[in-house]
């Protein structure tokens, strides 16, 4: 058991989520810190590379959108071992999200049930933040942009692109009312076709999770609209809809081990339906290398992860790149599994 998982992790849960969350900010933004210890916690290791929509990471596991909603520490996550994080969700306007109680920790299952909606301080704060950081760092981060009109999204996107490598339109939290019009496969090509007339950076399409084939038949259309209009890749996928009175609002999104499965299962799913010839970043239940290799086994481009960072803490990203580097000298190989993209 490390340091965070005997010491830190058990005082931090001592706190409502919201606030322990605050407490994790103010450590990953003491970037000297970080910088200093990168060499303990960090693993460079060339056959960990991977391309993922043209762009080169370090490594394949990243952050996913939520944990650094208005871009405040991104340099400290790429410090301790990410190859790549996702900075966002960034809406136009600033948000306050949804009623509290909004999160809720299950610790019995690894797992979070939030429903923050997108909290923020809005895009003039976090274009602000990305400026700040150097070439080197923004060859390494994405941005997160939502909102549920056209016109908000595109200058979060016009206005954020010079700042980062990639994007990721989100368009299926399970949080957030008025989203669900982009669950209209013209609604979503109309909404993807008007990013990419201005796009010079990738472009990625967070998608709803899907488990039913019921779900699967409503999910594939918005997959397929989405790269027909000209996404470069699609995130797979977000948090599960689920119902909890302990919410204020009743609902939200279940997050963390027990969607792994479910995980594996999509991505096979897009790689059989769609083809090899987009960026699929897996989303959902990921905390060990065994999850990674699989994924990528089974299709994935690349990875992000949030609730195993949470339990797991800062030491997760170099113990997974150095668990993937054990796998690949185990099977004699030179390079990690690739399923496109």
């Amino acid at each position: 058991m490390g340091l965070y998982s005997a010491l830190a992790r058990p005082l931090l849960f001592r706190f409502q989520p919201e606030t322990a969350h605050r407490f994790g900010e103010y450590a990953l933004r003491a970037s000297p810190l970080w910088s200093a210890l990168r060499p303990m916690l960090s693993t460079s290791d060339k056959r960990l590379e991977t391309t993922v929509a043209g762009i080169k990471f370090p490594n394949p596991v990243g952050v996913a959108a939520g944990l650094d909603k208005d871009c405040r520490f991104l340099p400290g996550l790429l410090d301790i071992g990410f190859g790549f994080a996702t900075g966002g969700t960034v809406t136009r306007d600033a948000r306050p999200g949804n009623a509290r109680p909004r999160v809720i920790r299950e610790p019995g299952q690894r797992a979070l049930l939030n429903a923050l909606g997108f909290l923020g301080e809005g895009l003039d704060a976090a274009e602000s933040r990305l400026r700040k950081l150097s070439d080197e760092q923004r060859k390494r981060i994405m941005v997160s942009i939502s909102g549920t009109e056209v016109d908000d999204i595109a200058e979060c996107h016009r206005r954020l692109q010079p700042l980062v490598a990639a994007l990721e339109v989100n368009v299926s939290s399970p949080n957030t009312a008025g989203l669900r019009t982009f669950h209209q496969p013209d609604n979503l090509g109309r909404l993807v076709t008007a990013l990419v007339e201005q796009q010079d950076r990738p472009l990625c399409v967070k998608l709803p999770p899907w488990r039913s084939d019921e779900e699967r038949n409503e999910m594939m259309p918005m997959a397929r609209a989405s790269l027909e209009a000209g996404a470069d890749g699609l995130v797979i996928a977000n948090t599960r809809p689920t119902e909890d009175d302990r919410l204020a609002v009743g609902r939200g999104g279940l997050s963390g081990a027990p969607l792994f499965e479910d995980t594996l299962r999509m991505v096979a799913d897009a790689r059989q339906e769609l083809g090899s010839e987009f960026a699929l970043i897996a989303c959902g239940g990921i905390g060990a290398a065994d999850h990674v290799w699989r994924l990528l086994e089974a299709g994935a481009s690349a990875i992000q992860l949030y609730t195993a960072f949470i339990y797991e803490g800062p030491g997760l990203p170099g113990r997974v790149n150095r668990d993937l580097v054990k796998r690949m000298e185990s099977a004699g190989l030179n390079s990690l599994p690739s399923g496109g993209g």
